[in-house]
């Protein structure tokens, strides 16, 4: 351990910068303005920082920087553990560990090997043997992976190819890249027929999966006019960008170097060393200077291409996405993927999408049912490890695909059932039904689509088949249909989606569907919202696959049987919010004001409520007393902020019918905006940890910022939790 000064955070604005304000004496040097930076540094950070060295193993424990105001309660902790003795006695630092900490009694044997403890040395053996991470960490050596697929909630992406808001913007490859990075594990791509015909002078790559057709007509359809739309509106930035090139107007970019508020890919600067939650570098560039009418040009010719329909969304390749997502599926772990197709394309270009598929995803594409699970039995995670399935729908039983007679299902149609919902869908006038062939469908071996109707319809007892429903529609079956909806979420696959009015890409809460056994909810990872921060919490560490808890699985588990509700039990949560150190600065805050930031942490619990468990608050369910399940702090001053004694302690008691593995405590930190300084924005920086997770004892919070980056920013805290 030693002590080094800072680096400051603290940093003069640029030479360009329009808000820097020069004072030169006479000799036009800076001296004065250098000063007043200087005492400024002085005043608001912290003197010497204590650096605890990690364990120099890759992957393993990192250096530990605290600031002074990290420091304060830590030494007087350590002052409370001595009881008045210059240093801490082995007996005292064990009982901490174990009792207070929860550290394993015989690590902790292991680790104590001197009778007595400084101040540093204490800090030292803490970190490095036991550390004081907020969240329990997995090993995926330890992960059970024996279970049927079923049985398992997978992180999941609405309209993955999507960069922003559902209405615009181009289709990405990146998109996929960035996702499949950060752990999802199925993604979603809409394929439609490629129907505009290649420019005159344009140099088009040779289709490897079909051949061009002679008599192909280009007239616009109701399948192909919104693609036409994209293109116009490609043309039209062609033409502006012809425009401006001609005038020589510049290109207008944002002065800020955050990310968009629908930009989770977006480059940061605060993003460092492939951050979990803020995309690294990758060798391709999206080309975002290149207009559509150029662009378009790369595209196989007569190969499916991959957009949102009815909108201005500007295509990629279907051949494009599936070797990005063969690029990178398997670099983070082996767990599998399932790729959610929603088929526009006619039965032509369904044909090239299977022989791409095969080419792209030779080795990996699951084609045919694993030699260990006969009859249709769902396979166990550890049989899938490095593949890739295909949700699609059944072929239909129409004269083209007679070879699906064997097929149970009801007859296909273009669209997954997640273009609209069925309410949506009903005051429009009725798409046309396009049958899905049967090379196509026959990909869906253990994920197959079916349109739901009822619980009681043959097609709800295929094991392989997967209902993908509207967050809505769920939410109303909770209400009419919940022993029926959780029964066959125990055993089958159930796909949640959000609604169709949330062309922002927000995203519902996915606690609520996960809670009534749904294994997939699709997030919009385009928007860091109150929803996406709860996803990153329940999939932390799990590379995409989490085993549901008791109560909640079927198959060949051992809970299954008569269908009873999940253990539950009464919880209380007392959270100690102590110190921060380096607390990212909101939107629109400079650096150099950090002294002027004056944080305070809000905290939210996110567990099932009453009338989410029973489906309304109507006759028959009991009123309980509300439960407080908002607290926060206050205010704290600068970017290494103290709490003080006032109002630190935030207390959750008696939470009632707790599962623990399927709840959330979400921390925010936000800029008092009691304190006018004319910002917009006062959200700083927030965590979210499960609640099976959380760590007790002293911990440090890693903070994100508002666009899901990492940044230097922690909280301490104390943690205290009861289960009754």
């Amino acid at each position: 351990m030693c002590f080094t000064m800072p680096k400051f955070s603290v940093k003069p604005p640029a030479e360009s910068s329009p808000n820097r304000r020069h004072t030169f004496n006479v000799n036009g040097t800076e001296a004065i303005s250098s000063l007043k930076r200087a005492l400024n540094i002085g005043l608001f950070l912290a003197p010497t920082v204590i650096h605890v060295r990690g364990d120099g193993v890759p992957g393993g424990k990192k250096d530990l920087y605290l600031s002074a105001a990290i420091q304060r309660p830590l030494r007087k902790l350590f002052s409370d553990l001595c009881r008045g003795a210059p240093t801490l006695d082995r007996k005292s630092f064990h009982n901490f560990l174990e009792v207070e900490q929860g550290e394993p009694p015989d690590e902790v044997s292991i680790a104590l090997t001197k009778d007595t403890y400084g101040f540093g040395q204490f800090l030292e053996v803490w970190w490095k043997k036991f550390g004081l991470e907020i969240e329990k960490p997995i090993s995926i050596d330890d992960k059970d992976l024996t279970k049927p697929i079923s049985n398992y909630f997978i992180d999941s992406s609405h309209n993955t190819y999507l960069p922003s808001h559902q209405w615009g913007g181009r289709a990405t490859v990146e998109t996929y890249k960035r996702a499949l990075r950060q752990g999802c594990r199925c993604v979603e791509i809409d394929v439609w027929d490629n129907d505009i015909a290649p420019s005159p002078g344009g140099s088009l790559a040779g289709s490897a999966g079909g051949t061009p057709r002679s008599e192909r007509s280009h007239k616009f359809s109701k399948n192909t006019l919104h693609t036409a739309a994209a293109h116009i509106k490609g043309a039209m930035d062609d033409k502006i960008e012809q425009t401006r090139q001609f005038l020589g107007v510049e290109k207008i970019h944002s002065k800020s170097p955050r990310c968009s508020q629908f930009d989770v890919f977006g480059p940061s600067p605060d993003c460092e060393n492939n951050l979990t939650l803020c995309p690294a570098d990758t060798n391709e560039k999206v080309d975002t200077e290149q207009p559509l009418g150029r662009r378009k040009t790369g595209l196989p010719r007569y190969e499916p291409i991959v957009m949102h329909g009815y909108t201005f969304n500007q295509p990629i390749g279907f051949r494009q996405v599936c070797k990005a997502i063969r690029e990178v599926a398997f670099e983070t772990t082996h767990l599998p993927i399932i790729v959610s197709l929603e088929v526009h394309a006619l039965l032509e270009q369904q044909e090239s999408m299977v022989q791409i598929m095969k080419e792209e995803w030779a080795g990996l594409l699951v084609e045919k049912p694993h030699e260990t699970c006969p009859n249709g039995q769902m396979p166990r995670l550890e049989e899938l490890l490095d593949k890739i399935l295909v949700k699609v729908k059944r072929a239909s039983l129409s004269p083209e695909n007679s070879m699906a007679a064997g097929s149970l299902s009801p007859k296909a149609t273009v669209a997954d059932d997640d273009t609209a919902s069925e309410d949506d869908r009903s005051t429009k006038r009725p798409q046309p039904k396009v049958p899905i062939c049967e090379n196509l469908s026959s990909l869906g071996v253990y994920t197959h689509s079916e349109h739901f109707a009822n619980f009681e319809s043959s097609s709800a007892k295929i094991p392989s088949h997967i209902f993908s429903i509207s967050e809505d529609k769920i939410l109303d079956l909770w209400k009419s249909k919940r022993d029926e909806l959780f029964a066959h979420n125990r055993h089958f696959f159930m796909r949640a989606y959000p609604k169709v009015t949330r062309i922002d890409s927000s995203n519902p809460d996915p606690s609520q569907f996960w809670r009534k056994g749904v294994q997939m909810v699709a997030m919009n990872w385009q928007r860091w919202d109150e929803g996406m921060m709860l996803n990153k919490a329940m999939f932390s560490g799990e590379h995409g696959w989490v085993l549901k808890p008791t109560g909640y699985r079927g198959h060949n588990d051992e809970s299954c049987g008569q269908i009873t509700d999940p253990p539950h039990r009464t919880f209380d949560l007392l959270i100690t919010v102590l110190a921060g150190q380096h607390i990212p600065l909101p939107d629109g805050m400079p650096s150099y004001k950090s002294h002027s930031l004056r944080p305070l942490v809000k905290c939210e619990l996110h567990v099932e409520k009453a009338e989410e468990r029973s489906g309304n608050l109507g006759e028959g369910v009991i009123k309980l007393r509300p439960i407080e399940l908002k607290k926060q702090t206050s205010c704290g001053e600068t970017d290494h902020p103290e709490f003080g004694t006032e109002n630190r302690q935030l207390w959750f008691k008696g939470i009632p019918k707790i599962e623990d593995s399927l709840s959330f405590v979400r921390f925010r930190v936000e800029h008092d905006e009691s304190l006018f300084i004319n910002l917009k924005e006062t959200f700083a920086g927030w965590a979210c940890i499960r609640l099976d997770r959380l760590a007790t004892g002293f911990r440090l919070i890693p903070l994100l910022d508002p666009h899901g980056c990492e940044t230097k920013g922690v909280l301490l805290v104390n943690i205290s939790k009861n289960y009754r």
